[in-house]
């Protein structure tokens, strides 16, 4: 008898917001990241009509959420067309070693509309988390040594923003 369990990948819908939040809670909590957003910060920035970002969901026949990916259009003047930068990707602890997260990842390039022509996926990878760094290594993806993340948030945020 097959006990492997059937997985559907499927864009996220409103309705989804609390299970999304919770799914991208427990990565957050397993990254040791704050997690500052909740079901209506989701709700307002992802469904909307200009949404922040796109999130699929993978789940079983029966409903189980097993995989979340958070995703977001980036363009590259050095790649000369458009990606998808992907800020979140979780797959539950009993999913793990089954492919899902690679079918993740495909499926966000699938989602961005055809005139895109999506020519590379990007995200980050915590120091601190080297099993997710060989994950990613065995699907092709590389360190860019050119390149340091810089973020400005919070105070110097608003100082830069209220400068204008």
């Amino acid at each position: 008898m097959n006990n492997v369990e059937t997985i559907t990948i499927r864009r996220a819908t409103a309705g989804d917001a609390e299970r999304l939040n919770a799914a991208l809670s427990e990565l957050s909590q397993t990254i040791g990241d704050a997690h500052e957003a909740d079901a209506g910060a989701l709700l307002r920035h992802g469904f909307n009509d200009v949404p922040a970002f796109s999130a699929l969901i993978a789940e079983t026949d029966a409903g189980d959420l097993r995989g979340a990916l958070l995703c977001s259009p980036v363009f590259s003047t050095t790649y000369g067309g458009a990606g998808v930068y992907v800020s979140d990707l979780w797959v539950s602890d009993d999913a793990r070693g089954q492919g899902l997260g690679r079918r993740l990842l495909a499926a966000a390039t699938e989602m961005a509309p055809e005139s895109w022509d999506v020519r590379f996926l990007k995200l980050a990878v915590y120091d601190d988390n080297p099993r997710a760094a060989a994950f990613y290594d065995r699907l092709g993806f590389r360190d860019d040594p050119r390149e340091t993340v810089l973020r400005l948030a919070k105070t110097d945020f608003y100082r830069l923003t209220d400068a204008t």
